[in-house]
Protein backbone atom coordinates (compact mmCIF):
# COMPACT_ATOMS: atom_id res chain seq x y z
CA UNK A 1 0.00 0.00 0.00
CA UNK A 2 1.15 3.54 -0.70
CA UNK A 3 1.84 5.96 2.11
CA UNK A 4 0.37 9.38 2.73
CA UNK A 5 3.90 10.58 3.42
CA UNK A 6 4.51 10.20 -0.33
CA UNK A 7 2.66 13.41 -1.10
CA UNK A 8 2.85 13.34 -4.88
CA UNK A 9 -0.08 13.11 -7.24
CA UNK A 10 -0.37 9.49 -8.39
CA UNK A 11 -2.13 10.39 -11.65
CA UNK A 12 0.54 12.91 -12.60
CA UNK A 13 3.31 10.44 -11.76
CA UNK A 14 1.92 7.99 -14.33
CA UNK A 15 2.51 10.77 -16.87
CA UNK A 16 6.03 11.36 -15.58
CA UNK A 17 5.02 14.66 -13.95
CA UNK A 18 5.80 15.40 -10.33
CA UNK A 19 3.17 17.44 -8.49
CA UNK A 20 2.37 17.65 -4.79
CA UNK A 21 -0.88 15.99 -3.80
CA UNK A 22 -3.53 18.11 -2.09
CA UNK A 23 -5.92 15.31 -1.19
CA UNK A 24 -5.76 11.58 -0.62
CA UNK A 25 -8.28 9.04 -1.96
CA UNK A 26 -8.27 5.89 0.21
CA UNK A 27 -10.31 3.96 -2.35
CA UNK A 28 -7.87 4.73 -5.17
CA UNK A 29 -4.99 4.49 -2.71
CA UNK A 30 -3.19 7.52 -4.09
CA UNK A 31 -2.82 11.26 -3.77
CA UNK A 32 -4.34 13.77 -6.14
CA UNK A 33 -3.30 17.30 -7.03
CA UNK A 34 -5.84 20.13 -7.30
CA UNK A 35 -6.19 19.59 -11.03
CA UNK A 36 -6.61 15.83 -10.98
CA UNK A 37 -9.06 15.89 -8.11
CA UNK A 38 -11.49 17.83 -10.29
CA UNK A 39 -11.48 15.02 -12.86
CA UNK A 40 -11.69 12.51 -10.02
CA UNK A 41 -14.88 14.14 -8.74
CA UNK A 42 -16.36 14.38 -12.23
CA UNK A 43 -15.68 10.80 -13.30
CA UNK A 44 -18.60 8.38 -12.93
CA UNK A 45 -16.27 5.70 -11.56
CA UNK A 46 -14.80 7.89 -8.80
CA UNK A 47 -17.29 10.70 -8.13
CA UNK A 48 -18.59 8.95 -5.00
CA UNK A 49 -15.13 8.37 -3.53
CA UNK A 50 -14.56 10.19 -0.26
CA UNK A 51 -11.27 12.09 -0.24
CA UNK A 52 -9.46 13.76 2.61
CA UNK A 53 -6.71 16.32 2.79
CA UNK A 54 -3.17 14.96 2.83
CA UNK A 55 -2.51 16.76 6.13
CA UNK A 56 -5.50 15.04 7.74
CA UNK A 57 -4.64 11.67 6.28
CA UNK A 58 -1.10 11.88 7.67
CA UNK A 59 -2.58 11.92 11.17
CA UNK A 60 -4.13 8.47 10.74
CA UNK A 61 -2.02 5.82 12.56
CA UNK A 62 0.05 3.75 10.09
CA UNK A 63 -1.63 0.51 11.19
CA UNK A 64 -5.02 2.04 10.34
CA UNK A 65 -3.89 3.63 7.09
CA UNK A 66 -2.49 0.28 5.94
CA UNK A 67 -5.98 -1.27 5.87
CA UNK A 68 -6.58 -1.75 2.16
CA UNK A 69 -9.79 -1.68 0.14
CA UNK A 70 -8.70 -4.52 -2.10
CA UNK A 71 -7.93 -8.20 -1.51
CA UNK A 72 -4.18 -8.84 -1.43
CA UNK A 73 -4.69 -12.37 -2.77
CA UNK A 74 -7.04 -11.70 -5.68
CA UNK A 75 -6.72 -7.92 -6.23
CA UNK A 76 -10.48 -7.60 -6.13
CA UNK A 77 -12.40 -5.08 -4.08
CA UNK A 78 -13.66 -6.31 -0.74
CA UNK A 79 -17.45 -6.62 -0.78
CA UNK A 80 -18.41 -8.85 2.15
CA UNK A 81 -17.35 -9.56 5.70
CA UNK A 82 -17.15 -13.06 7.21
CA UNK A 83 -18.14 -12.89 10.87
CA UNK A 84 -16.98 -16.45 11.50
CA UNK A 85 -13.38 -15.81 10.45
CA UNK A 86 -13.45 -12.03 11.05
CA UNK A 87 -12.10 -11.40 7.57
CA UNK A 88 -12.94 -9.21 4.62
CA UNK A 89 -13.86 -11.11 1.46
CA UNK A 90 -13.73 -10.35 -2.22
CA UNK A 91 -15.89 -12.41 -4.64
CA UNK A 92 -13.05 -14.88 -5.23
CA UNK A 93 -12.45 -15.31 -1.49
CA UNK A 94 -16.07 -16.38 -1.11
CA UNK A 95 -15.71 -19.04 -3.75
CA UNK A 96 -12.51 -20.47 -2.28
CA UNK A 97 -12.73 -20.22 1.51
CA UNK A 98 -16.12 -18.91 2.63
CA UNK A 99 -18.79 -20.85 0.74
CA UNK A 100 -20.63 -21.90 3.89
CA UNK A 101 -19.90 -18.88 6.06
CA UNK A 102 -22.29 -16.18 7.26
CA UNK A 103 -21.47 -13.16 5.12
CA UNK A 104 -22.53 -9.55 5.50
CA UNK A 105 -22.30 -6.65 3.08
CA UNK A 106 -19.45 -4.32 4.03
CA UNK A 107 -21.46 -1.27 2.99
CA UNK A 108 -24.01 -2.09 5.67
CA UNK A 109 -21.75 -2.97 8.59
CA UNK A 110 -19.39 0.00 8.21
CA UNK A 111 -22.12 2.63 7.97
CA UNK A 112 -22.02 3.22 11.71
CA UNK A 113 -18.41 2.20 12.37
CA UNK A 114 -17.36 5.64 13.58
CA UNK A 115 -20.37 5.91 15.86
CA UNK A 116 -20.03 2.33 17.04
CA UNK A 117 -20.42 1.76 20.80
CA UNK A 118 -17.03 0.02 20.64
CA UNK A 119 -15.22 3.37 20.38
CA UNK A 120 -17.10 4.66 23.41
CA UNK A 121 -16.24 1.47 25.29
CA UNK A 122 -12.56 1.66 24.32
CA UNK A 123 -12.30 5.32 25.22
CA UNK A 124 -14.03 4.65 28.55
CA UNK A 125 -11.52 1.88 29.17
CA UNK A 126 -8.69 4.31 28.50
CA UNK A 127 -10.16 6.77 30.97
CA UNK A 128 -10.58 4.01 33.56
CA UNK A 129 -7.01 2.81 33.15
CA UNK A 130 -5.57 6.33 33.30
CA UNK A 131 -7.47 6.91 36.52
CA UNK A 132 -6.14 3.61 37.80
CA UNK A 133 -2.59 4.64 36.94
CA UNK A 134 -3.11 7.87 38.84
CA UNK A 135 -4.36 5.94 41.87
CA UNK A 136 -1.36 3.61 41.72
CA UNK A 137 1.13 6.48 41.54
CA UNK A 138 -0.48 8.27 44.47
CA UNK A 139 -0.73 5.06 46.52
CA UNK A 140 2.94 4.22 45.97
CA UNK A 141 4.00 7.77 46.86
CA UNK A 142 2.02 7.60 50.07
CA UNK A 143 3.61 4.24 50.84
CA UNK A 144 7.05 5.79 50.40
CA UNK A 145 6.12 8.62 52.77
CA UNK A 146 4.93 6.09 55.34
CA UNK A 147 8.17 4.16 55.07
CA UNK A 148 10.16 7.36 55.51
CA UNK A 149 8.18 8.19 58.66
CA UNK A 150 8.73 4.67 59.96
CA UNK A 151 12.45 5.01 59.31
CA UNK A 152 12.52 8.29 61.20
CA UNK A 153 10.66 6.73 64.13
CA UNK A 154 12.99 3.76 64.26
CA UNK A 155 16.06 5.98 64.12
CA UNK A 156 14.73 8.10 66.97
CA UNK A 157 14.07 5.02 69.11
CA UNK A 158 17.51 3.66 68.40
CA UNK A 159 19.16 6.95 69.29
CA UNK A 160 17.26 7.10 72.61
CA UNK A 161 18.47 3.61 73.48
CA UNK A 162 21.97 4.50 72.33
CA UNK A 163 22.11 7.40 74.79
CA UNK A 164 21.45 5.04 77.75
CA UNK A 165 24.28 2.68 77.12
CA UNK A 166 28.03 2.90 76.69
CA UNK A 167 30.35 3.21 73.75
CA UNK A 168 29.91 -0.45 72.88
CA UNK A 169 26.73 0.59 71.04
CA UNK A 170 28.65 2.66 68.49
CA UNK A 171 29.38 -0.32 66.30
CA UNK A 172 25.91 -1.84 66.76
CA UNK A 173 24.16 1.45 65.99
CA UNK A 174 26.10 1.76 62.76
CA UNK A 175 25.04 -1.73 61.72
CA UNK A 176 21.36 -1.18 62.47
CA UNK A 177 21.39 2.16 60.62
CA UNK A 178 22.87 0.45 57.61
CA UNK A 179 20.20 -2.26 57.78
CA UNK A 180 17.45 0.34 57.89
CA UNK A 181 18.88 2.26 54.96
CA UNK A 182 19.35 -0.94 52.99
CA UNK A 183 15.78 -2.04 53.64
CA UNK A 184 14.38 1.33 52.69
CA UNK A 185 16.53 1.48 49.56
CA UNK A 186 15.38 -1.98 48.55
CA UNK A 187 11.73 -1.04 48.92
CA UNK A 188 12.26 2.32 47.26
CA UNK A 189 13.97 0.71 44.28
CA UNK A 190 11.15 -1.81 43.98
CA UNK A 191 8.47 0.88 44.01
CA UNK A 192 10.40 3.15 41.65
CA UNK A 193 10.73 0.31 39.15
CA UNK A 194 6.97 -0.18 39.30
CA UNK A 195 6.36 3.55 38.88
CA UNK A 196 8.63 3.56 35.83
CA UNK A 197 6.69 0.66 34.33
CA UNK A 198 3.39 2.39 35.10
CA UNK A 199 4.68 5.57 33.47
CA UNK A 200 5.56 3.64 30.29
CA UNK A 201 2.06 2.20 30.13
CA UNK A 202 0.65 5.66 30.71
CA UNK A 203 2.52 6.91 27.65
CA UNK A 204 1.22 3.94 25.65
CA UNK A 205 -2.34 4.82 26.67
CA UNK A 206 -1.79 8.45 25.64
CA UNK A 207 -0.52 7.32 22.23
CA UNK A 208 -3.44 4.92 21.85
CA UNK A 209 -5.88 7.65 22.79
CA UNK A 210 -4.36 9.96 20.17
CA UNK A 211 -4.57 7.24 17.52
CA UNK A 212 -8.21 6.54 18.33
CA UNK A 213 -9.06 10.22 17.99
CA UNK A 214 -7.24 10.46 14.67
CA UNK A 215 -8.95 7.31 13.40
CA UNK A 216 -12.41 8.51 14.36
CA UNK A 217 -11.71 11.92 12.84
CA UNK A 218 -9.95 11.10 9.60
CA UNK A 219 -9.97 7.39 8.74
CA UNK A 220 -12.43 5.79 6.32
CA UNK A 221 -15.36 3.77 7.63
CA UNK A 222 -13.64 0.51 6.75
CA UNK A 223 -10.43 1.60 8.43
CA UNK A 224 -12.40 2.67 11.48
CA UNK A 225 -14.16 -0.68 11.62
CA UNK A 226 -10.97 -2.73 11.59
CA UNK A 227 -8.97 -0.15 13.49
CA UNK A 228 -11.49 -0.55 16.28
CA UNK A 229 -10.56 -4.23 16.53
CA UNK A 230 -6.83 -3.36 16.61
CA UNK A 231 -7.46 -0.88 19.39
CA UNK A 232 -9.48 -3.54 21.18
CA UNK A 233 -6.46 -5.85 21.13
CA UNK A 234 -4.19 -3.10 22.50
CA UNK A 235 -6.71 -2.33 25.22
CA UNK A 236 -6.76 -6.03 26.12
CA UNK A 237 -2.97 -5.98 26.55
CA UNK A 238 -3.19 -2.97 28.84
CA UNK A 239 -5.97 -4.64 30.82
CA UNK A 240 -3.79 -7.70 31.29
CA UNK A 241 -1.05 -5.43 32.64
CA UNK A 242 -3.54 -3.91 35.09
CA UNK A 243 -4.73 -7.36 36.08
CA UNK A 244 -1.15 -8.53 36.62
CA UNK A 245 -0.64 -5.70 39.12
CA UNK A 246 -3.64 -6.95 41.07
CA UNK A 247 -2.67 -10.61 40.95
CA UNK A 248 1.01 -10.32 41.85
CA UNK A 249 2.55 -8.54 44.84
CA UNK A 250 3.21 -5.24 43.06
CA UNK A 251 0.52 -3.29 44.93
CA UNK A 252 0.84 -4.83 48.37
CA UNK A 253 1.41 -2.38 51.16
CA UNK A 254 5.05 -2.42 52.24
CA UNK A 255 6.15 -1.66 55.77
CA UNK A 256 9.42 -1.72 57.61
CA UNK A 257 9.62 -3.58 60.88
CA UNK A 258 12.18 -3.01 63.58
CA UNK A 259 12.41 -5.48 66.47
CA UNK A 260 14.55 -4.43 69.40
CA UNK A 261 16.48 -7.27 70.94
CA UNK A 262 15.09 -8.44 74.31
CA UNK A 263 18.61 -8.74 75.66
CA UNK A 264 19.25 -5.01 75.48
CA UNK A 265 19.87 -4.99 79.26
CA UNK A 266 22.72 -7.40 78.81
CA UNK A 267 24.31 -5.12 76.25
CA UNK A 268 27.77 -6.62 76.29
CA UNK A 269 26.48 -9.95 75.14
CA UNK A 270 24.64 -8.47 72.16
CA UNK A 271 25.86 -8.68 68.57
CA UNK A 272 23.29 -6.24 67.16
CA UNK A 273 20.72 -3.74 68.42
CA UNK A 274 17.78 -4.94 66.40
CA UNK A 275 16.58 -6.41 63.14
CA UNK A 276 15.05 -4.73 60.13
CA UNK A 277 12.59 -6.57 57.93
CA UNK A 278 10.13 -5.70 55.19
CA UNK A 279 6.48 -6.72 55.55
CA UNK A 280 3.59 -6.48 53.09
CA UNK A 281 -0.14 -6.03 53.54
CA UNK A 282 -3.03 -6.27 51.06
CA UNK A 283 -3.45 -3.22 48.76
CA UNK A 284 -5.51 -0.34 50.09
CA UNK A 285 -6.65 0.77 46.62
CA UNK A 286 -9.05 -0.81 44.16
CA UNK A 287 -8.69 -0.61 40.40
CA UNK A 288 -11.89 -0.10 38.41
CA UNK A 289 -12.34 -1.52 34.93
CA UNK A 290 -16.02 -1.27 34.00
CA UNK A 291 -15.68 -1.99 30.29
CA UNK A 292 -18.39 -4.22 28.89
CA UNK A 293 -16.68 -7.49 27.99
CA UNK A 294 -19.46 -8.31 25.55
CA UNK A 295 -18.69 -5.31 23.38
CA UNK A 296 -16.57 -7.42 21.07
CA UNK A 297 -19.77 -8.90 19.71
CA UNK A 298 -20.99 -5.68 18.14
CA UNK A 299 -20.97 -7.09 14.61
CA UNK A 300 -24.61 -7.86 13.78
CA UNK A 301 -25.61 -11.42 13.07
CA UNK A 302 -26.87 -12.38 9.65
CA UNK A 303 -30.62 -12.64 9.42
CA UNK A 304 -32.01 -15.64 7.56
CA UNK A 305 -33.76 -15.19 4.21
CA UNK A 306 -36.56 -17.28 2.80
CA UNK A 307 -33.94 -19.30 0.91
CA UNK A 308 -32.49 -20.39 4.26
CA UNK A 309 -35.77 -21.90 5.48
CA UNK A 310 -36.10 -25.68 5.14
CA UNK A 311 -39.58 -27.30 5.41
CA UNK A 312 -40.11 -30.07 7.98
CA UNK A 313 -42.71 -32.85 7.57
CA UNK A 314 -45.04 -32.82 10.55
CA UNK A 315 -47.85 -35.22 9.51
CA UNK A 316 -49.06 -37.30 6.54
CA UNK A 317 -52.74 -37.25 5.59
CA UNK A 318 -54.44 -40.32 4.08
CA UNK A 319 -57.56 -40.12 1.95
Amino acid sequence: MASASETFCGVCETQHVVRDADVWCPECDEGLCSSCVKHHRASRATRNHEVTSVDDYKQIPPTIASINQYCSDHEKRYQLYCSQHEKLCCPLCIMTDHKTCDLMAIEEIVKTSKTSPMFDIIEQSLQDMKRNLGRIVEDRRQNLKKIQKQRQTFQTDIKEIREKINKHLDKLEQEIQQDIQAAEQKVQSQIERLLSKVSDHGESLDELQKNIFATKSFATDLQSFFGCKMFEAEIHKEEKFMQSLIEDVSLQQISLRCRIDDKISDILSMTKIGEISVTTNPPTITLTMDRDKQAQHIVPTTSKTINDINPTLLKKLRY
